[in-house]
């Protein structure tokens, strides 16, 4: 039986928290800030009722030993940078790529695609890949309208090549800084700027040749599950009305042609709980019923002034019910729209009658689309989450204010003028000072980062509010409790133990064979887990396979670091895939079957490469 005080419970215990994180994090149960709190309260709780002694060369494990992750250089580093990109962002810093790709390139399609997905490598590599995903999504949903291109050919090789270019620098990507930073404290020394990007280019260059020649015959050609109402030459809408106590359908028996308006149908009656499809046996219509029906432009003008009690989508204090006038003007000069909700959205985790959608934008929401699947009842309950796209009519008025939201990405690639150019201008040179300082080695990158967003707030480029609103508590807080668990995993012993263990096991196999297993152990659980907390994880054991090998740990630091990166294979395993799943209609199975082989053409690719260029 292991005593309590034992390295061996420790350890045990270490490790059975490190499980129990992965399976919550990967089946998302609990949400990843409520799982992270758990995980760091039960481990500080662990250590704080049964104390161990500290090992020679280890630290003694307390709350301050596990809390020091939350103030860790590279976290913090992480933080400022997504603060820096949230000022590119709001300022339109970049938005001259977008005219300078849309003037360029003209009507050619191939022209567009190609210069658009060079450009996301250059960026990605200096920038954070989830708002290069953002700025460039709908410049790629123009290409496809314009040439008839199938969405679901480009949108995946958009966040794959993404993630790719954040292989190639430190500031690529947030794995990347936390690694680094992992690495500073075990061993003393940093990551370098540009120190692996060298065979960073050559493992992108072997995974963009994946994506050219082999990606397309394994994607499929997928269109909008609203295809065949917004693509049609008579188009129809999917709406959501509820019926008003003054409604002069209350009462009226329920059936297809319930409003008598020509290019209407009602297509689902919900009451409360209960949903009723054709054919409606009959019932009847009370207030507070929703009808969803499917109509055309007209149809829909026709029905807001035909029956001014029918409620749209929209909460009763955005729209009064008398408010017949208001209600008619919507029947002009409207226009349909996809926007999807961005990452760090005020919106997100609200539902559309909570967010006041048509209090603020002045839109009606016709329906849902999440991960590919239309939500056709109950809209105004659904709770709102990144990457979910919300089909809108609006007057060009309310679309343009939609455009002018950060919260919001309007699927229609049209380009924004700048609101102001001089503060444009300021983030840009802010940003520009930040990287070649960093890159430079003149300040250390959380230095450099910190005082980017020190002047972006001083010089208004972003307020206090905008900039603690881009502070990420998911990227914080996951990141907070896996470092948390890596130091547990280091000073107990246990990350030595499973280096030895390996060692043991694969003695006669040398470094280049360990160096494989451990990038493909990495890449198969970055895809289950998180990119950030797979990297802080493995990193300890990493660098305890290189000191038990009396090797240099970088390329073993590596392999965690690339395989951390090679997130392909599901929809999870990074924010972009996600982002672009309801834009190209993609489903789960998609993801496994062009991203799968993707992540063995990677390990392949740094199982000959790694070695061969650090001579092991």
């Amino acid at each position: 039986m292991i005593e309590l005080h034992t390295p061996d419970f420790h350890i045990a215990a270490t490790l059975i928290l490190i499980v129990l994180a992965v399976i919550l994090y990967a089946t998302e149960r609990l949400s990843i800030e409520r799982t992270s709190i758990v995980i760091l309260a039960v481990l500080m709780l662990v250590f704080e009722l049964a104390p161990l002694t500290p090992q020679a060369g280890h630290e003694k494990i307390n709350a301050a030993l596990l809390l020091r992750g939350f103030a860790n250089p590279a976290l913090i580093a992480v933080v400022c940078l997504l603060i820096v990109g949230e000022g590119l962002a709001r300022t339109g810093a970049l938005d001259w790529l977008v005219r300078f790709i849309l003037r360029v390139t003209g009507d050619s399609g191939p022209a567009a695609i190609l210069l658009t997905f060079a450009t996301v490598l250059i960026s990605g590599a200096f920038l954070n890949n989830t708002p290069v995903v953002i700025m460039f999504i709908p410049i790629l949903e123009s290409v496809v309208r314009q040439h008839g291109i199938a969405a679901s050919r480009l949108m995946m090789p958009l966040s794959f090549i993404a993630i790719m270019a954040g292989m190639t620098t430190l500031i690529g990507s947030s794995t990347n800084l936390l690694i680094s930073g992992t690495m500073e404290q075990l061993t003393g020394r940093p990551l370098g700027f540009f120190e692996f990007t060298i065979p960073g280019l050559g493992l992108a260059a072997v995974g963009i040749a994946y994506l050219v020649f082999i990606g397309p015959r394994l994607l499929k050609d997928r269109s909008s599950p609203m295809g065949e109402i917004t693509e049609s030459p008579n188009r129809r809408y999917i709406a959501q009305l509820t019926v008003g106590e003054s409604s002069k359908l209350v009462g009226n028996e329920v059936s297809g042609d319930l409003l008598g308006i020509s290019g209407s149908r009602v297509i689902l009656l919900q009451r409360e709980e209960q949903a009723f499809s054709p054919p409606y046996d009959g019932i009847v219509t009370r207030p507070g019923d929703t009808l969803v029906i499917l109509a055309t432009l007209e149809a829909l003008a026709q029905a807001q002034t035909t029956y001014p009690h029918l409620h749209f989508a929209v909460s009763d204090e955005d729209l009064p019910a008398d408010d017949v006038e208001a209600k008619a003007r919507r029947g002009a000069d409207q226009m349909l729209a996809e926007v999807m909700v961005a990452p760090g959205s005020r919106f997100e985790g609200g539902t559309l009658k909570e967010a006041g959608f048509h209090a603020n934008f002045g839109c009606l929401v016709l329906g849902v689309e999440r991960r590919a699947h239309v939500i056709r009842k109950g809209i105004t309950d659904l709770r709102m989450r990144p990457g979910d796209i919300l089909v809108i009519q609006g007057s060009r008025e309310d679309l343009d204010r939609v455009r002018a939201s950060h919260d919001f990405v309007v699927m229609d690639g049209s380009a924004q003028s700048l609101p102001a150019p001089h503060l444009a201008q300021l983030a840009g040179v802010i940003f520009a000072a930040t990287v070649v300082s960093a890159a430079a080695g003149i300040l250390p990158i959380a230095v450099a980062a910190f005082a980017g967003i020190a002047l972006m707030v001083t010089t208004h480029v972003l307020t206090l509010r905008q900039a603690v609103k881009a502070v990420d508590r998911r990227i914080f807080l996951l990141v907070g409790a896996s470092l948390a668990l890596g130091q547990a995993l280091t000073h107990t012993g246990g990350a030595a133990l499973i280096a030895d263990g390996l060692i043991g096991a694969l003695a006669d196999s040398g470094p280049a064979v360990l160096l494989s297993i451990l990038f493909l152990g990495v890449a198969v659980m970055t895809n289950l887990l998180s990119n950030n907390a797979t990297a802080v994880l493995f990193t300890p054991i990493a660098i305890g396979l290189a000191q038990g090998l009396g090797t240099d740990p970088l390329p073993f630091v590596l392999a965690v670091l690339f395989g951390a990166n090679c997130a392909f294979a599901t929809p999870i395993g990074y924010q972009t895939n996600l982002l672009v799943m309801g834009p190209g209609y993609y489903t789960f199975a998609d993801f496994v079957r062009t991203g799968g082989p993707l992540v063995l053409v990677m390990w392949l690719a740094f199982t000959l490469l790694i070695p061969w260029y650090y001579g092991l």
